[in-house]
């Protein structure tokens, strides 16, 4: 029986594990990280200019929405505001909130594929960027490159998560093993915080990234195989890991 590791945070490991139970995989269950809310050191009364210049407002995830809305006020900085999204999600998840979202990729769900878009090139201004610490630095860079001011507005932090010994023992026991990875975080934690022999199996094992990036980095760890995902949410994992495992995928 193949065996997946599934490292997200632990919602949405849960909710993939009950879709890879219903096609006869066994999960692995082993939540890397949690997250926690920060306060970050700005003053969002002060933060965006007056026009002419533009606001810009970039999240980065659903979490950057969740952790980051509390800090924008309707009322007082949303006029002339554009919202600047990374991926489907992100987008749905703020016009649930009843936020517009004004620029996002056609297609893809990385910083890389949000920098694509023409409008941001076209009179900069300040964009204030909502995300972790030491993340999303290629959107930072790419919109200075374009001429923008940009601020990293950190109001979430990763909690690191040790797996228990239980976790480690399913993963070292797997006969066959498909690991998931949907960030470099959890790769870091995982290469610290496992016993070299379950890290080197991981790394002898196939495993499935959801974008370039992740998939550089692990080759550069010595991963043997690892595959692109068809995309990052948990709809998109299940059907790359049913292709890749052999099973018939839902049509």
């Amino acid at each position: 029986m193949t065996h997946v590791l599934v490292t997200r945070p632990n919602e949405a490991s849960q909710q993939l594990a009950d879709q890879l139970h219903a096609h006869g995989l066994i999960p692995i269950v082993m939540p890397l990280y949690t997250f926690a809310a920060r306060e970050p050191a700005i003053d969002f009364k002060s933060v965006w200019p007056e026009k002419p210049l533009r606001k810009l407002a970039v999240f980065t995830s659903p979490r950057a929405v969740e952790f980051g809305l509390p800090f924008i006020s309707p009322q007082d900085q949303l006029h002339g505001l554009e919202i600047a999204v990374v991926g489907s999600a992100t987008r749905a998840m703020l016009e649930a909130s009843g936020y517009p979202v004004h620029l996002q990729a056609p297609s893809g769900f990385t910083s890389e594929d949000l920098l694509k878009v023409p409008g941001l090139a076209e009179e900069p201004g300040t964009a204030v960027i909502f995300c972790a610490p030491a993340g999303r630095d290629t959107i930072a860079k790419g919109l200075e490159d374009f001429g923008w001011r940009t601020i990293k507005a950190m109001v979430y932090e990763r909690v690191p998560l040790k797996p228990d010994p239980r976790q480690v023992d399913y993963l070292r026991n797997a006969a066959d093993l498909v690991s998931i990875w949907t960030s470099i975080s959890a790769l870091k934690l995982a290469r610290q915080y496992l016993p070299r022999d379950a890290w080197g199996k991981i790394l002898e094992s196939p495993a499935l990234v959801i974008s370039s990036r992740i998939q550089h980095h692990l080759k550069q760890l010595g991963a043997n195989v690892v595959d692109l995902a068809d995309g990052p949410g948990n709809a998109e994992l299940l059907q790359s890991i049913l292709r890749l495992t052999g099973h018939k995928a839902a049509g």
